[in-house]
């Protein structure tokens, strides 16, 4: 998976414009993408909130193994989203 840390210095960032900064890092890096999964740093939830049993949160692996291909990690993981292409 291809892994993008992105920092927005002075930004206090909420889901959506995080969500927006995300995509736009991905589309630049590998072309249309659709988001998968994500996940809140801040409250520890990850969504899809699904049940694996690989060892990995739930969100990521089902972000994997839904064409996931680009990671991007939002301010040191405030958010992380899973983008696959779209």
């Amino acid at each position: 998976m291809h892994v993008i840390d992105l920092t927005a210095n002075g930004v206090e960032a909420d889901f959506e414009l995080a969500r927006a900064m995300a995509e736009l890092a991905a589309i630049g890096s590998v072309g249309e993408v659709m988001l998968v999964a994500w996940f809140d740093g801040a409250s520890g939830e990850g969504h899809p909130n699904a049940r694996e049993c690989t060892g990995k949160p739930g969100w990521l692996a089902y972000g994997e193994s839904h064409g996931g291909t680009v990671r991007v990690n939002f301010n040191e993981e405030r958010f992380v989203f899973i983008f696959a292409p779209g």
